[in-house]
């Protein structure tokens, strides 16, 4: 407890340096942070639903959502194809193919079908609703609170135009950010009567995807509009390649911070021990042993870089919490992920980095002879 207290009345000496230190730790973990969500939140959607019972049906050669055109009566040759349980026609309507941290997604389709097959529990409104309006639409739980969305109200983006008649979740977190509407009214909308952009097809039980993906496509090979079906993880993987290059340049990033923390640490530690070598002396002489300055001065390096650490992992979850962040690409949309996880690995890193940090000023302060501290 000594030690502790001895540890707070150091930092509180230079409060200025001490405030910038920790100020310079806490940004870094806050990204460190950001990237480690997108991280999370790029595997839980690349792993969420039966990715390879799903299979996607899109135009061949075609990879924007807004370019994939296939006619809407394929449906009826890929339903008998074997081992074909259930299809869905889905047009999709958006704002950017590109990478983008406001996309906004339309997916229209046979509403009875889309909530059957897609699984969705309405946590808000009515789903009955949804389904007697032709007008009527469902929202993302995340879409919905990024967008201050209530059932009953009236949502418009572009040619599209609906109202809300209630807020649904889903296992399947990319499903969260979408709005889904009636196909015959999206199709409308954007001008696309008698076309879809792409069939969600679920495989039966026991029935190899491959194999089916294979006869789909065979089916369509001579066709105008020939497809190119895949399983709906390497759909996702295909979709969010952009994002995994983000990715791959964030983890550099959150590398760099690490050392923004080791060398902020690093010389504010060994600043305040060059500043107190006497000191340090008189505390020799009166009966403290080395391992107790070593013990003080790393005390000093892992405080700072710990209190950096609660504010830049809090002030990041806050943010979090409060936008709902998503960024999305080619239609998919992936959220930042708030895992408590992520708190502790943040955490973890500190800690680490403050030790690393404290160590060669501690092995100093506790090395150091009596005399030749006191007539530094």
């Amino acid at each position: 407890m000594k030690l502790a207290k001895l540890v707070v009345r150091n930092l509180r000496r230079r409060v200025g340096r001490t405030t910038l230190t920790v100020l310079g730790v806490g940004f870094a973990l806050a990204l460190l942070v950001l990237v480690d969500s997108l991280s999370t939140g790029l595997g839980q959607a690349l792993g969420a639903g039966d990715g390879a019972r799903t299979l996607i049906v899109y135009r061949k050669n075609r990879f924007c959502p807004q370019t994939s055109i296939l006619p809407e009566h394929y449906m009826a040759r890929i339903e008998r194809v074997d081992g074909v349980e259930a299809v869905l026609p889905v047009q999709v309507y958006l704002n950017n193919c590109r990478t983008s941290l406001d996309l906004v997604v339309f997916e229209g389709a046979p509403a009875a079908a889309a909530l059957a097959q897609r699984d969705l529990e309405v946590v808000a409104g009515d789903a009955a609703a949804f389904e007697r309006a032709q007008d009527g639409a469902l929202v993302g739980r995340v879409f919905a609170a990024k967008r201050g969305l209530n059932p009953g109200d009236r949502y418009r983006f572009g040619a599209v135009d609906v109202r809300i008649a209630g807020v649904f979740e889903s296992k399947d977190p990319t499903k969260e950010n979408v709005v889904l509407t009636h196909l015959a009214y999206l199709q409308r909308a954007g001008d696309r009567i008698g076309s879809v952009t792409q069939f969600e097809v679920r495989v039966r039980a026991g029935a190899d995807p491959a194999v089916v993906a294979q006869a789909i496509d065979g089916l369509f090979a001579t066709a105008q509009d020939p497809t190119h079906t895949k399983p709906r993880a390497a759909h996702l993987a295909s979709a969010t390649a952009d994002l995994v290059e983000i990715l791959a340049l964030g983890r550099l990033l959150a590398l760099a911070c690490v050392v923004v923390v080791l060398a902020l640490v690093a010389n504010t530690v060994w600043m305040g021990a060059q500043e107190r070598v006497r000191e340090l002396g008189v505390m020799r002489a009166v009966g403290f042993r080395g391992v107790h300055l070593f013990r003080l001065v790393l005390g000093e390096a892992l405080s700072l870089s710990l209190l950096g650490a609660a504010m830049g992992v809090g002030g990041a979850f806050v943010v979090l919490a409060l936008t709902h962040v998503s960024i999305g690409t080619e239609g998919v949309a992936v959220n930042l992920a708030i895992d408590p996880w992520i708190a502790l690995r943040g955490a973890a890193a500190a800690a680490a980095a403050g030790v690393v940090a404290g160590v060669v000023p501690a092995v100093q302060a506790a090395r150091r002879g009596i005399a030749d501290a006191l007539h530094s």
